[in-house]
Parts: C-alpha cells; sequence; structure tokens
C-alpha cells in the first residue's frame, strides 16, 4: 500500500513553486530549491519556524498547495525507479494500492501517462492530514487484515499512522522527508530508493 504524492509522484519542486507563490502573497519565507534538503531533515513544527509560517497555518498552506497542483499531476513524472518496482511486484503477485488525497481524475491521468495503471485498490481521501483515518478506512473498506499490510510512506506521520494501525511500515527515503527524519518515526524498514523494497519484502 503505497503512499501517493512523494512516494509514487515527484512533486517537490512543484509544491516548492506553489509555496513560494504563497509566501510572497502572505508574506511568509519564500525558500529555495537548495534548502530542500535541510528542510527535509526537520519536523514540520520546525520547517514552520524557519519559513516564518505560523503552525496553525501550516494546514491551510498545505490545503492550498495540494488544491493548486491538481492541474498538473497528469504531466507529472513518477519517482526514478517506482514504475520498474511496481511492475515487479505485480509480477511476483502482490496485490497493489495506494492512497490519495488528489483527484480521481488527476490520478488516473498521471497513471495511465506514466504506464503504472495497474492497482487493484485504490483509496481516495478528501483530506490529505487524515493519514490515520485512511489506514483504517482502507483496510476496512476493503475487508483487509493489518497483517496483510505493507504501508510505504516517504513522511514521519506516514509511519506514525502506521503503528496507530499496526501496520508494517516502510519509510521512503526519496520523499519528503529525509531518511534521518523517517528514523526518528522508527519504521520498519528504510528504503533509501524503490528497489529497495523489493529486497526488504522478499525477506518477509
Amino acid at each position: 500500500l503505497f503512499n501517493f504524492n512523494g512516494t509514487i509522484v515527484n512533486t517537490k519542486l512543484l509544491a516548492l513553486d506553489i509555496y513560494n507563490r504563497i509566501a510572497e502573497k502572505d508574506g511568509y519565507k519564500k525558500m529555495a530549491e537548495e534548502e530542500i534538503p535541510y528542510l527535509s531533515t526537520l519536523s514540520i513544527r520546525d520547517r514552520c519556524k524557519v519559513l516564518n509560517v505560523p503552525i496553525y497555518k501550516m494546514p491551510v498552506v498545505g490545503l492550498k498547495i495540494k488544491q493548486r497542483y491538481q492541474k498538473h499531476i497528469p504531466a507529472l513524472n513518477s519517482v526514478p525507479g517506482i514504475n520498474e518496482l511496481i511492475h515487479e511486484l505485480k509480477q511476483r503477485g502482490y496485490r497493489l494500492g495506494f492512497l490519495t488525497s488528489n483527484s480521481k481524475d488527476a490520478t488516473t491521468q498521471f497513471l495511465r501517462k506514466n504506464s503504472i495503471d495497474v492497482f487493484d485498490y485504490k483509496h481516495y481521501s478528501f483530506n490529505p492530514f487524515s493519514k490515520t483515518k485512511d489506514i483504517s478506512s482502507f483496510l476496512k473498506s476493503n475487508g483487509l487484515n493489518k497483517n496483510e499490510i505493507i504501508y510505504i510512506g516517504d513522511e514521519v506521520r506516514d509511519i506514525k499512522a502506521s503503528k496507530k494501525n499496526q501496520v508494517c511500515s516502510i519509510g521512503a527515503g526519496w520523499g519528503y522527508d529525509s531518511v534521518e527524519l523517517l528514523k526518528k518515526g522508527e519504521p520498519d524498514f528504510i528504503a533509501e530508493e524503490p528497489s529497495d523494497i523489493l529486497t526488504i519484502v522478499s525477506r518477509l
């Protein structure tokens, strides 16, 4: 079970561009591309401090970014190596799913454009901050047991959501949060690149 943005699709630079437009309008500190690696090591609270964004406004900023980049999702490329991983997992007989707060239309266009519209389960949410509920809802709606799932996400909040649902987790080190930050969430495994997931699942 994959988290979508950051894990399957590379949205970093797009999110940066949209955030900077919001920052310019609302008076927050703009972010340079070269700052991304450093900011990825910080918690959301510490990122807010660096960018002068009040912590209580971060959910609103996040929603604005999510809403504005829906029209761009179909044209984006998948994370390097993720296509090969998805097709190899599929070939090995794994059932694959994802969770996303992107629109169904934008997501479908992206999957087809990148030739990875092969998922067995697709779970859409309207709230990008409800990962714990999303995983729980996904399990219930598909009649799946928590022991049947491995959740792959690129943020600490993905790992925390997995733990609350007692689901095995893999931290995806190529996404929004750095490997160092992901480790603080104590995932069951860390994958620094998509191919590492094949090694992990083959041992389970």
